[in-house]
């Protein structure tokens, strides 16, 4: 069997060490040079290990998924020089074609593999069209090469897994790396107070955020919240192994996965990313609705500890004050900095989809195009993000629709093929697994509503997952059925569950009318240097909001937000009728102008206004009402998304009993050797 012992050797096996330890060296030379010493020493001891390692699958396969998952490229290559993913890819073709030689292997790759490869080079096909297009053929070109090689890697990826039939192994190598660095990220707190970066694999990041309880922890990457996107696919593979090392009845297995469950969550906690633990909540749901029948009580039964989670510290308080932030909506100087320029980016993002709506501006043309785009949008910050922080808008501004769509094929086709294995076999011990995959794949696209794309192979890891765990090809025909039931099913709750939302939301609010006036302070006097030094302090990004603190008053129903990149000063009043809210403008911006001269006097600045006043229909209604519309819409999705399914299930009598422990566990070690 492949994996049990070494593939065929060949008998100029010396020759080839040889020849592979001549061919590392050179290589060395090549991209190292000679001031180097001591790797190119160790060159051809790497050359001859990577032949040895290509010719054991499993191991290769091992190594290519934790040198990605725990971005060992990403923290040695810049400090060595050593191209980790090259080699790390070169170690999983070579794999692949030692593998190959064995034709009883080499039955194990099916119509699946052909498939999988048709998701993504449909993305790819996208992506070329939006290149042909771009503002800028050369740096789309370049995210091109960079695009097909993640592709290549994933590809090779579900090769292996197929060629090995070992996807639990996969799984595990996933999530002990994860583990490991999560318990780095833990000791690092706790022991060193984030002053140990253990050679990088602890990195505490600089990013902002408000309430926050620990230092921001971003394992191997320089940033906290793309961390988290890795530690959500891992946290529903960890249940997986836990839940089959729990079937086993092996306790020290047992132990060992529950540890890695635990650190795993110690690291999502200290990412202290809002959107990492929505994720994870996703994550956990995810799974326990994807599982058979035994774990979704557990799921039920454990489903109040979710609210405790909110008493924590860093978790609950801060998901509320992000929610307030975002509900606003507009400029306001003491908005949370990383929700602030966000909004601003993805607003710039929509406003180039709108200029460019079918192809696009070209792959990774973001950053050069958002200066133009910057200044147009309704929230402005003074230095704005080189991306999206929005997976979505970032494909639609880059390359349109088409982009859309081919991202669409990728996620949406791989993610069908995990629910047809559950589907095809509903029994298998390989099910919590394919639970596992499909919550990791949803959780990664819910966190990516805050995030652009970045390790995209780390991503791949899971879609090759999916792919090494697909069904007998071909699928029976009353699986498909099945599958478009399941999915009219969730689209109906969906569907239901936004209008839960929105009835819930319009009865806790009542119409009103929205009133707005921009006005800027203005020197006073002769256009002199005085004037001059004057405008030049207006300029500083503390003046406006301190006049907006002085301006406000806590009894009137006006806001005065400070807008400090562009210079403006906005009175915003909402009431139940026009004439009232315009008459509640005008009252504020004439004790406002009163408050001015009675602080600064008369010989130093004055308001002005800018452009007429507009109205505009609004609601009234609270944040607490929007997420008590959103829990209530998202329980309705769930709840009618389940009784939906478990009456389809019981029409056709799809319910015999759970089949023994033993028997479900023999009966799967035929396709897990």
């Amino acid at each position: 069997m492949i994996g049990s012992t070494p593939t065929a050797r060949p008998t100029s096996q010396l020759a080839g060490l040889a020849l592979s330890a001549g061919l590392a060296t050179l290589g060395a030379l090549v991209v190292l040079g000679s001031h180097r010493p001591l790797l190119l020493v160790a060159a051809p001891i790497g050359g001859i290990g990577l032949i040895l390692a290509a010719q054991r699958p499993r191991l290769a396969l091992s190594l290519m998924v934790v040198i990605e998952v725990s971005n060992v490229s990403g923290v040695l290559t810049p400090r060595t020089g050593i191209p980790i993913f090259q080699l790390s890819l070169l170690l999983g073709l070579l794999a692949v074609g030692f593998a190959l030689k064995d034709p009883h292997v080499r039955n194990r790759l099916n119509a699946w593999t052909v498939i999988c490869a048709g998701f993504l080079a449909v993305y790819l096909a996208t992506q070329a069209v939006a290149t042909i297009g771009s503002v800028d053929v050369a740096v789309s070109l370049s995210e091109m090469r960079r695009m097909i090689l993640d592709c290549l890697f994933v590809m090779v990826v579900l090769a292996l897994i197929q060629l090995t039939a070992r996807p639990w192994m996969a799984a595990a190598a996933v999530v002990i790396p994860l583990a490991m660095l999560s318990t780095l990220s833990v000791i690092d707190q706790l022991v060193f107070g984030g002053s140990a970066s253990f050679s990088g694999f602890s990195t505490v990041t600089t990013a902002s955020g408000e309430l926050l309880t620990t230092l921001r922890y971003g394992g191997p990457l320089p940033d906290s919240n793309f961390w988290g996107r890795h530690l959500v696919m891992g946290l529903p593979l960890a249940a997986a192994l836990l839940t089959r090392a729990l079937r086993s009845g092996r306790r020290s297995v047992v132990t060992v996965w529950v540890l890695a469950v635990v650190a795993q969550l110690a690291g999502i906690y200290l990412t202290q990313s809002r959107g990492t633990f929505l994720a994870a909540g996703v994550a956990i749901a995810t799974w326990f609705i994807a599982s058979e029948r035994s774990v979704r009580r557990w799921g039920l039964a454990l489903s109040p500890l979710a609210l405790l989670a909110f008493a924590v510290p860093g978790v609950g308080n801060r998901l509320v004050a992000a929610l307030g932030d975002v509900t606003q909506a507009r400029v306001n100087y003491d908005l949370d900095p990383s929700i602030l320029g966000r909004l601003a980016a993805q607003q710039e993002a929509w406003m180039m989809f709108q200029a460019r709506p079918y192809f696009g501006f070209g792959p990774a043309t973001f950053p050069g195009q958002v200066i133009e785009f910057a200044g147009r949008v309704p929230i402005a910050v003074r230095e704005p993000t080189n991306a999206p922080h929005n997976l979505y808008v970032e494909f639609a501004a880059q390359s349109g629709f088409t982009g859309l769509l081919g991202w669409a094929a990728v996620i949406l086709g791989f993610l069908t093929v995990a629910v047809l294995g559950i589907i095809v076999r509903p029994r298998s011990a390989d099910r919590v697994l394919l639970a596992g995959v499909c919550a990791a794949i949803i959780a990664w696209s819910a966190a990516s509503i805050g995030l652009h794309m970045a390790y995209f192979r780390t991503l791949g890891v899971v879609l090759a997952l999916a792919g090494g765990l697909a069904p007998a090809w071909p699928v029976p025909v009353e699986a498909a059925r099945r599958l478009f039931r399941y999915a009219a099913v969730w689209l109906v709750a969906g569907f239901l569950g936004l209008s839960t939302f929105w009835l819930c939301l319009s009865a806790n609010s009542s119409p009103a009318v929205t009133a707005t006036q921009r006005v800027t302070l203005l020197p006073v006097g002769p256009i002199d240097g005085w004037y001059s030094y004057a405008l030049d302090i207006r300029s500083r990004v503390e003046l406006l909001p301190t006049f907006a603190i002085m301006m406000g008053d806590q009894v009137s129903p006006v806001d005065v937000v400070a807008d400090p990149v562009r210079g403006l000063l906005t009175f915003t009043a909402t009431a139940d009728r026009v004439d009232k809210a315009r008459d509640e403008i005008q009252l504020a911006v004439a004790q406002a102008e009163t408050i001015l001269h009675s602080s600064i006097g008369y010989q130093q600045y004055s308001l002005q206004t800018v452009g007429s006043m507009s109205t505009a229909a609004s609601h009234k209604r609270s944040s607490l009402v929007v997420f008590v519309a959103l829990a209530v819409g998202a329980g309705t999705a769930l709840v009618t998304g389940l009784a939906l399914s478990w009456t389809a299930r019981s029409r056709r009598g799809d319910h015999p009993p759970d089949r023994p422990l033993k028997q479900e566990l023999a009966s799967s070690c035929p396709t897990n050797p």
